[in-house]
């Protein structure tokens, strides 16, 4: 693995990182065990984490997704999904093909109009502009000193540009958008309504290739220059305005076969049971239900049922703001939220009484998830074990600060002093930095028991891609990765009686060696 690698927040990377880009038979890049990483995969993958456009870059890309891929290796071999992580992954499976079988057989007779599709273009595309900018940041309760100031360093720029200095140079070292500044200001294609409004009047009142002259808004001074313009095209935009046109149409169709679906099922509530159900999750602290109680239905239907204690397992997987959520419904919003439990229920019958399978598309959605939770709950689990703090740190703690604690017996702050330790640790690993060693850790685990190949004679391959998918965009990639913020430091929990800790010495650092 290369040497120079990126700060990046692990979970962030991990979602992007693990899919399936790419289409069958593109070039590979890089081989790991039997998985491949194409050029497509990896030139989306840069674009998305918004890396710069250079071999070095392509090889800091490549060792990341490299890494990954053999913590997913890993992840499926060592982790074994809880109770709750099996539920979430058939939960996954059956939302994609209920909406499979909304596609193919709900939404079959919806017929989409040319002549709307049409109107619909005419009435909400026009034309275009690519934008590069300048901004400098003006505070609105600035004096005028300093609003004059900025003024005159704009004014300054513009003259400059005008009489042939380079506006992308000047944007990297005078631009304080951080959106744009690192890509020489510009932003890229935007139609209207997409930016403030004294910016957007002079964005459209200046031919392409033109420089406006300086704008003030709410965000400070302006110098902008339109790079070009353009209204796309009805046959390029046809699909997106299809799915746009068609969209209420399929929510009537599917609302129409719903309602059909459910008069003829026989569903049914029971009142007194749904009550509770409310009491359960309400009650503080919360009982598990009795045995009895679980087999209570709370609602039925032709060819199955809801019971009490299958919508407590569902209820106790959530994350806390949705059990919190659920706590607050009343019996007709629990009924509700029933009625649309239901509707699944009845749905996913039909989809596999009709043998509907997943779309590619579809399919590579669900493995990119599973993957993802596979390679989040191992890294959860190696991050974990570096947690325990030995009785040995603790008491090198206690000595090193024996002034604070003020005589009192190492055996009556012990726990007070692990507890710090475990938070300064926890706190620690949540900076991107240790969380990627962590990472590289796991990956350098594996070596010799996963082949690796990179083909370093694809990187320009990967670099042509990119560009283009920046060109379409109509943006300029980053002259070098922008860096995340380092993690502030934790408060310490304190001793009784005592004021905050010293940071801890000893103990106070992670190593991510071989999870």
């Amino acid at each position: 693995m290369s040497a120079a690698r990126p700060v990046l927040v692990a979970g962030a990377l991990l979602a992007l990182a693990c899919g399936r880009g790419g289409e069958p038979g593109e070039e590979p890049v890089a081989e790991v065990g039997d998985e491949t990483i194409t050029v497509e995969e990896l030139a989306e993958y840069m674009k998305r984490t918004g890396r710069g456009a250079n071999r070095e870059a392509v090889r800091t890309a490549v060792d990341n997704l490299v890494d990954l891929h053999l913590v997913e290796m890993r992840a499926r071999a060592r982790h074994r999904p809880t109770p709750s992580e099996s539920l979430q992954m058939r939960e996954w499976q059956e939302i994609l093909l209920i909406n499979q079988f909304r596609e193919d057989v709900v939404w079959e007779d919806v017929q989409v109009d040319e002549a709307k599709l049409r109107a619909w273009y005419e009435e909400n595309v026009g034309e275009e502009r690519k934008v590069r900018h300048i901004l400098l940041r003006i505070p609105p309760t600035a004096p005028e000193e300093e609003k004059a100031r900025a003024r005159a360093l704009a004014d300054s720029l513009h003259r400059a540009i005008e009489d042939g200095a380079d506006m992308a140079e000047l944007a990297r070292q005078h631009s304080e958008d951080p959106g744009s500044a690192q890509q020489g200001g510009l932003l890229g294609w935007a139609g209207r309504g997409s930016w403030v409004e004294p910016f957007e009047e002079a964005a459209y009142a200046t031919p392409a290739g033109e420089l406006a002259p300086v704008v003030e808004s709410q965000f400070g001074y302006h110098v902008l220059r339109v790079e070009d313009t353009r209204r796309r095209s009805f046959e390029d935009l046809r699909d997106e305005i299809e799915q746009q046109v068609m969209m209420p149409e399929r929510g009537e169709a599917e609302q129409a076969y719903v309602t059909t679906l459910m008069e003829n099922s026989g569903v049914e509530f029971f009142e007194e049971n749904v009550d509770r159900f409310i009491a359960l999750v309400r009650a503080d602290p919360q009982e598990e239900p009795t045995g009895e109680q679980r087999e209570l239905p709370l609602a039925t239907y032709r060819g199955g049922e809801i019971t009490l204690g299958e919508l407590w397992t569902v209820y106790r997987s959530l994350p806390e703001a949705n059990k919190r959520a659920i706590a607050r419904l009343d019996q007709a919003g629990m009924i509700q939220a029933l009625s649309t439990l239901v509707q699944q229920r009845l749905l996913l019958d039909r989809a596999k009484e009709a043998d509907v399978a997943l779309d590619s598309t579809r399919q590579s959605q669900l493995e990119e998830r599973i993957d993802q939770l596979y390679v989040e709950a191992y890294l959860r689990e190696a991050a974990r074990a570096q947690l325990d703090v030995p009785d040995s740190l603790v008491r090198s703690y206690y000595d090193e600060h024996a002034e604070f604690y003020r005589g009192q017996p190492f055996d009556e702050v012990r726990e007070q002093i692990r507890t710090v330790l475990q938070t300064q640790r926890m706190q620690s690993m949540q900076d991107p930095d240790a969380q990627m060693k962590l990472v590289e850790a796991v990956a350098d685990s594996q070596a010799g028991e996963v082949e690796v190949t990179i083909h370093e004679d694809a990187f320009d391959d990967v670099l042509e891609v990119l560009a283009g998918k920046y060109a379409e965009e109509g943006t300029e990639p980053p002259t070098e990765r922008p860096q995340a913020p380092a993690a502030a430091a934790p408060p310490a929990a304190a001793a009784p009686g005592t004021s905050t800790p010293p940071p801890a010495g000893a103990g106070g650092e992670t190593d991510a060696t071989n999870p």
